[in-house]
């Protein structure tokens, strides 16, 4: 069974237009009057059972922490927004959004609410084609590392220690600061400037990440 006709097998079915309507379309009504919000909460715990049961599957000898990593790039809102967006399911979600809402988010819910909606009138199976359908782009990705997470799992495996970052300056304005910061790892040292000192510790992060590669070119 084919995108097509699995959006054509949803559309035919009793309260499908229902599923999509996300709160922002009708503000009058309380939520309690909506199914939308009722079939987004079913549709993320399927959502979860059938994305973890595919990595569990295919990504066996992957350590947990991969399959975590795999894990949260398919189902979290910019994966989802994403996967809405490139299918065009805009096309069945008529109604005009808040230009104020994180359209995202949006997105991401009302995908949710439509795995729900499937699920409670064409069970798992369908439901699991429905999602391997939409997410078949997305569902070998593994996501690379934080860059400081990257840096504190190799300075800790390659020399045993934790790496160093510290607080060189801390100037500009309140509205516009910026922060500088060096980074050392063993004889390794970058320094980094950024508009916060998180900010600025990633940047850092970045320097010492092209530093490993060179030296294990």
């Amino acid at each position: 069974m084919n995108k097509a006709q699995i959006f054509k097998t949803l559309k035919s079915l009793k309260g499908f237009d229902k599923s999509l309507q996300h709160d922002s379309f009708e503000k009058s009504k309380k939520n309690s009057d909506k199914p939308f919000q009722k079939y987004e909460f079913l549709g993320d715990r399927v959502l979860g059972l059938v994305i973890s049961e595919y990595l569990i599957a295919t990504f066996s000898h992957n350590t947990l922490d991969e399959i975590s990593r795999r894990f949260i790039h398919l189902v979290n809102t910019n994966t989802l927004g994403k996967i809405f967006k490139k299918n065009d399911l805009g096309d069945i979600f008529k109604h005009q959004l808040d230009p104020n809402s994180n359209k995202n988010s949006v997105y991401a819910d009302a995908l949710e609410s439509l795995i729900g909606f499937a699920y409670t009138r064409k069970g798992l199976d369908f439901s699991k084609k429905l999602i391997m359908e939409l997410w078949q782009d997305e569902l070998d990705t593994l996501p690379q590392k934080d860059p400081k997470t990257f840096i504190q799992e190799y300075s800790q495996k390659k020399y045993k220690i934790i790496p160093d970052y510290n607080l060189i300056e801390e100037s500009g304005t309140k509205h516009k600061p910026k922060f500088k910061v060096s980074l050392k790892i063993n004889d390794n040292e970058v320094e980094a400037e950024g508009i916060s000192k998180q900010k600025a510790e990633i940047l850092a992060a970045l320097k010492m990440i092209k530093i490993i590669n060179n030296l294990n070119k």
